[in-house]
């Protein structure tokens, strides 16, 4: 037997078998909740109870293990599933070996018990941080989401309501103490699961529907989503453009600098759920629009942050991709300093609107540069009250750089 041992029992009410009597019986200490333990014969004083204290008993069996113990981990459901297990792994840092079993998960059990095919799926949990994901949740066609002591089932269908009400029809279930004599599995639609009462061990299925109840693209979003001071706010197409310049990744960090609204940003990170983004603004006014943008967006990887650059800069990871909207007569102190920190193949924007930003963008690092571009966007606009003509509105331009 290995020093740590971690057995996922998934949902089966008969999860203790021989085969885990026997592992148990060679192990010297068993952690598990009280559940798991109490069907186990167990010599006195052999099990340790799993509670809200995961962390600190992870790692008290790590140390146990590193005496020389041979230590059995019993996990309610995966283990490797925002579970006990993933959390003796992220603390092992002495590099004790450590063994997983797989068990049955209430994800399989419930799509089986739906006769389901849950090949095209994905899969959520709420059960840890306060905000949820509810754009990711709501833009898959298929979608499974574990509930939890924060946020149950119910609540999380009727986040998902409140978020889109357009969704509101869309088909979903709700599946609760799945295994246990108290399984119950609700099928109606997001509104009416809402209604739900539900235990914290519950799920919510997402079920396919027509494209009226699915969020649209978040890209080039209409100004009036945003909260904003002044109408600072990069214009619709604008920020569409900005952000195909900016070749997003998947998943790294993106830096926001001079974030006003918070717009270029937010919608980068809706767009781009992996990716991290720093908004850097400097009047702190502003910030509570940002954080009322990003709560309407759910841009949960997205953080505000209260300074000026070049200064700031300091409190910020090293970037992939950089924006700068703003900056003044700094500017050219703020692409030193962004440029200086840009990891290798990143690239940066920037854009002016006035003749002076714009001659220091041209000037800059030529020999860094991508491309540059000026944008004129005319919106239709009635005049003469009678007619229609087509209103300018402020030339912006555009320079990308990358250093490699």
């Amino acid at each position: 037997m290995p020093p740590i041992t971690i057995h996922s029992c998934g949902i089966d009410a008969d999860a203790v078998t021989s085969h885990l009597q026997q592992s148990a019986d060679r192990a010297d200490l068993v952690y598990g909740s009280s559940r798991l333990l109490a069907a186990l014969h167990l010599l006195a004083g052999k099990g340790i109870p799993l509670g809200a204290d995961a962390r600190s008993k992870a790692a008290e069996a790590l140390a146990e293990a590193e005496t020389g113990k041979n230590i059995l981990i019993l996990a309610s459901g995966d283990a490797l599933y925002h579970g006990i297990g993933g959390t003796v792994l992220s603390m092992n840092t002495q590099g004790v070996s450590v063994t997983c079993i797989p068990g049955v998960t209430a994800f399989q059990t419930l799509f089986h018990r739906l006769t389901l095919p849950w090949d095209e799926a994905r899969h959520f949990s709420a059960h840890h941080g306060d905000d949820l994901p509810l754009l990711e949740f709501l833009s898959c066609p298929l979608a499974a989401i574990y509930g939890g002591t924060r946020h149950t089932a119910a609540d999380i269908a009727r986040a998902c309501a409140a978020y889109l009400p357009a969704c509101a029809d869309r088909p979903a279930v709700l599946a609760e103490n799945l295994g246990t004599p108290g399984e119950r599995i609700v099928r109606g639609t997001i509104s009416s699961l809402a209604g739900e009462a539900a235990s914290p061990t519950s799920i919510l299925l997402l079920l396919p529907a027509d494209s009226a109840s699915s969020p649209i693209l978040p890209l080039g979003l209409d100004n009036a989503a945003y909260s904003r001071e002044n109408n600072l706010i990069t214009q619709e197409d604008v920020r569409a453009v900005i952000l195909s310049r900016l070749r997003l990744p998947a998943w790294g960090v993106l830096w926001d600098i001079g974030a006003g609204s918070g717009s270029i940003g937010l919608e980068a990170a809706s767009l781009r759920p992996g990716l991290h983004v720093y908004g850097l603004e400097k009047n702190e006014n502003r910030l509570d629009d940002i954080r009322r943008n990003r709560e309407t967006l759910s841009a949960l990887r997205y953080t505000a942050v209260c300074g000026t650059a070049p200064a700031a800069l300091d409190l910020l990871p090293d970037p992939d991709r950089i924006f700068i909207g703003g900056g003044g007569r700094e500017l050219a102190g703020i692409l030193d300093a962004c440029i200086a920190r840009l990891r290798p193949g990143g690239i940066l924007a920037a854009s002016a609107v006035t003749l002076e930003a714009q001659h220091i963008l041209h000037n800059w690092r030529p020999e860094l540069r991508l491309g540059s571009a000026s944008i004129d966007i005319a919106t239709a606009s009635p005049i003469a009250g009678q007619y229609t003509h087509y209103k300018p509105l402020h030339r912006i331009y555009i320079h990308t750089f990358s250093q490699t």
